[in-house]
This record gives structure tokens, C-alpha cells and sequence, in this order.
């Protein structure tokens, strides 16, 4: 089987070129890079289009949805599977997403079920995966274990880095509308599970936000207020959250933070730095007792990908609630959840004083995602999916 693999700088691009090796097929890259438009590019178009008309693929496939692949894959009729790891992305209200050769696999369960009630058929839901057999190459002694203990650990960014801050708009807004916002939001902090910002904008606040962000282009349906909703306050949301959630752990506990910057209002937490590979951060993993994630809040009800990282690492997960995880793990048997700051330090308090409940509980985490939650459960999914014959990689 041949699969072209469009690579652009994306989260495990060595994880599927693993896979797809591992699994015998033959495996040709062609990079594009994300700097680029890749909604509407002539130049990547003929590109693609040249490449696939040269040497017929089984499939084409990428990280995230690339609009301009799926034309050039719609050209030459061949299919392409892209699998979705950031959301929301803008990309899956193209037009080009009812494309019949279109496989597009979505991690948010609630992102699925919104493009299959719109009757987009091409969308799948798949969870995100875990490089097991890779990790466990990584052998964590104990003068790596020395180095990176701690009882609590978050590795991420605190979305306060100038790539970020576009929620910083907000503050053109009037003291009405500043102050609408923000009991929104407050609203939204507290509430775990769902995403209630979009709909929760009237229209005199609307109009005031899209004078900030941009009126909606008659031929985009990612709105404004799809953006505002979404994005910009999902990400002001989680730099508020993740840095309250720091500052109570770190006042009661020793907490390290594995971040891009410095953090002088978070004077209590231990900032080591960022990990500087998966290397390093898979040892932090197994060497922490307790492994934070504070999801992402346009992440709806999805297991984002860190969380996968951290149980087939073998580390503790403590995460925020978000719906997916019920579908697959078991809390107080795979990992553990908190909806709410008094539930989080009592999580914490609870399993650093637990030390072999907490073993326990990261064991099974780790067997759990070693045995259903791999890129070769993965692959297997999608291969049944697009119904293209699959190879027997055990046997390649």
C-alpha cells in the first residue's frame, strides 16, 4: 500500500510515519508548511496534484485538515484521511469538507456531533493515541528519577506568550460589554463538561466584538461569533484558569512548571523551564506523583493529547473533567478528574497520601492505553473506515 504523508510542524509526525512503516506500507513525505495559506494555494495545489498524478497513492494522509490537499486529493479521486488534533479548527467549516474522498477524523466528540447535525458526512470521531511501544524505550533510573521528582507537575504553556494574547482585544471593549464578558466567562470557568460561550452572545454584545475581530465574510462559516466563542474566549479562559489552579497547588504542595516563560506571578511554583524533548518530558511523567492536565477550553468534551502522553508514559493523570475519558477510562481506576478547586486539592491531597492507590491507578492507565489506545488501534480504525484493504503489519 502507498501513502503519501503530508508533514507540516505537527505534534508525533515521527508516530505515524512509525505506524504506517511498521504496518508495511510504502511511505512518501511532501512538506508544506502551516507559515503558508493552506485553505486556497495554487502552488501547493499543482504541487500535489503533480506528485499524485506521477505515482498513484492508496491514500493520502496529514495532521489536521488541509483545505488545499483535500482539492488536489479530489482532483486526482484519490482519498484522504486527516486526523484532527487541534480544535476548534477553522479548517473543518471550509467548503471543501463534504469532499466525497474526505475522511476527516475528530478527536471532540462535541466538534463530531456539531458537523453531523450540519449533514457533513465525512467527519469520523477518533480519539487521539499514544506511542506506547516508543515511550518504553525510554528507561527512567532512579538518578533520572532523582532529578525530576516532584508531588505535582504541569508541563505547558500558561497561554500568556504573544502568540496568544489576541484575547487582549477584549479590552477595547466597553465597561458594559468588558463586564458581560467576564461574568461569561467567570460563568464558563466553573463549568466543566461543556462549552457554553458561543451561544451565551447576544447580538448588541456581538456587534461590539466583531468592530474588535472582524464582521463575517459571506462565504466563511467559522463566524465571529464562532471565533469570539470558540477561541478567543476559550483561551482567555484557560490562561485565568491555569494560572489560579498554579498558584492554589503551589501554595500547599511543591508544583513544577515545565513552560515557555518566566512566570513572576506565580511566585510559589518551581518554573523549570520547558522539557526540552518528549525525551524529558516522558521521564517527568513517571517521575511525578501527580501529572496535571488543564485542558485546553475549546477542547469541549475531547481527551486532548497530553493526557494520552501522560497514562502510556506510566504517569498519574489528574485532569480536569471533560466527558470523552468516561467513554474509554474509569476514574479511581485509570486516572483521576476534578470538577471544581476544592475537588482538585482534595484529589491531590488524597493520592499523594494513597502512594499505592495512586500506583495502582497510574498501572492501569498505562495498560489500558498500551493495549486499546495506540496509533495501531488507531490506524486499524481508520483503515476499516476509508474500507481500503489492509495490509498485515505484524507480518511486513
Amino acid at each position: 500500500m502507498k501513502v503519501l504523508y503530508i508533514i507540516w510542524e505537527a505534534f508525533a509526525t515521527e508516530d505515524i510515519h512509525r505506524e504506517l512503516v511498521r504496518r508495511g506500507y510504502e511511505v512518501d513525505h511532501h512538506r508544506v508548511s502551516r507559515k503558508e495559506n493552506t485553505d486556497s494555494n495554487q502552488r501547493i495545489e499543482q504541487e500535489l496534484i503533480k506528485v499524485m498524478s506521477e505515482k498513484k497513492y492508496d491514500f493520502v494522509f496529514s495532521w489536521n485538515y488541509l483545505p488545499v490537499v483535500s482539492i488536489a486529493c479530489n482532483v486526482c479521486k484519490t482519498p484522504y484521511a486527516a486526523w484532527i488534533y487541534d480544535s476548534p479548527l477553522r479548517a473543518l467549516w471550509h467548503c471543501t469538507v463534504v469532499s466525497p474522498y474526505n475522511y476527516i477524523f475528530i478527536f471532540d466528540k462535541a466538534d463530531y456531533l456539531e458537523l453531523r447535525k450540519k449533514g457533513i458526512p465525512t467527519v469520523h470521531y477518533l480519539p487521539l493515541a499514544a506511542s506506547v511501544e516508543r515511550y518504553d524505550t525510554y528507561e527512567t533510573d532512579e538518578e533520572i528519577e532523582e532529578a525530576y521528582r516532584a508531588p505535582v507537575s504541569f508541563i505547558g504553556s500558561i497561554y500568556t506568550e504573544n502568540k496568544f494574547t489576541f484575547y487582549r482585544g477584549l479590552n477595547w471593549l466597553d465597561d458594559y460589554a468588558r463586564g458581560y464578558v467576564d461574568g461569561l466567562a467567570m460563568a464558563q470557568k466553573k463549568t466543566y463538561g461543556s462549552l457554553i460561550l458561543e451561544e451565551m452572545l447576544p447580538p448588541d454584545i456581538l456587534d461590539k466584538l466583531k468592530e474588535i475581530y472582524g464582521v463575517d465574510k459571506p462565504d466563511d462559516l467559522f463566524t465571529c461569533q464562532k471565533y469570539v466563542g470558540q477561541v478567543v474566549l476559550p483561551h482567555y479562559i484557560t490562561a485565568m484558569e491555569r494560572q489560579e489552579v498554579l498558584a492554589l497547588v503551589s501554595e500547599r504542595y511543591p508544583c513544577h512548571l515545565y513552560t515557555h516563560r518566566k512566570t513572576p506571578s506565580l511566585p510559589h511554583v518551581i518554573n523549570r523551564g520547558t522539557a526540552a524533548s518528549f525525551k524529558e518530558a516522558c521521564h517527568i511523567f513517571r517521575s511525578s506523583k501527580i501529572n496535571l492536565n488543564i485542558t485546553l477550553r475549546s477542547i469541549r468534551t475531547g481527551i486532548p493529547l497530553r493526557a494520552f502522553e501522560i497514562m502510556g508514559s506510566g504517569g498519574f493523570l489528574l485532569t480536569n473533567y471533560q466527558e470523552d475519558y468516561l467513554d474509554y477510562f474509569e476514574p479511581g481506576v485509570d486516572f483521576a478528574y476534578y470538577d471544581s478547586y476544592d475537588d482538585l486539592l482534595a484529589k491531590i491531597e488524597y493520592y499523594l497520601t494513597h502512594e499505592e492507590e495512586r500506583s495502582f491507578v497510574a498501572k492501569n492507565g498505562y495498560e489500558k492505553v498500551k493495549k486499546y489506545h495506540t496509533y495501531k488501534n488507531r490506524f486499524d480504525e481508520m483503515i476499516k473506515i476509508m474500507d481500503i484493504e489492509q495490509m498485515d503489519g505484524d507480518e511486513a
